[in-house]
């Protein structure tokens, strides 16, 4: 789809509200996956609230860390896609959760690259990726699984 109007209506509506990005079903080996897919290829800020330190570097032995001493302080990544800036909390290992504000997308081209994330999670870890309104699983917006991208638009 190319009509940015009826993008940004359906699917990057501003309510004040996040868009979620959802990979289901996932593990610890999963998560490495991304984060060595992040450290790869995307511009990434990793940032420490125990250290009070950002690096340009997801640090995977700090998210294993972290799942794993529940009273240590939070961790966060910024994946920068251009003007866009996808955030991850790192909250669970059986699911992926990536959040998107949708005031930061402003045309085509920032829609494209969040695609082309979408479809590089997809095809990394083998699986379905999904953005939905915040905190609704089931409302799915976008779906991608590898290559195929299918836009919820009605």
């Amino acid at each position: 789809m190319d009509d940015w109007r009826t993008l940004k209506n359906k699917i990057y509506f501003e309510d004040g509200s996040l868009r979620d990005i959802y990979v289901f079903g996932t593990d610890i080996h999963d998560w490495r996956k991304w984060a060595d897919l992040m450290n790869e290829k995307y511009k990434v800020e990793f940032y420490d609230a125990k250290t009070e330190l950002t690096k340009d570097k997801i640090d995977f032995g700090t998210v294993e860390e972290c799942w794993t001493q529940k009273d240590r302080e939070w961790i966060t990544a910024t994946i920068k896609l251009g003007a866009v800036n996808i955030r991850c909390h790192f909250f669970i290992d059986s699911e992926i959760e990536n959040d998107i504000d949708p005031r930061e997308l402003k045309s085509l081209d920032d829609h494209s690259n969040v695609l082309k994330y979408l479809r590089d999670i997809s095809v990394t870890l083998d699986k379905d990726v999904f953005v939905t309104t915040e905190n609704t699983e089931d409302d799915k917006l976008i779906s991608v699984r590898e290559n195929e991208v299918i836009l919820n638009c009605a």
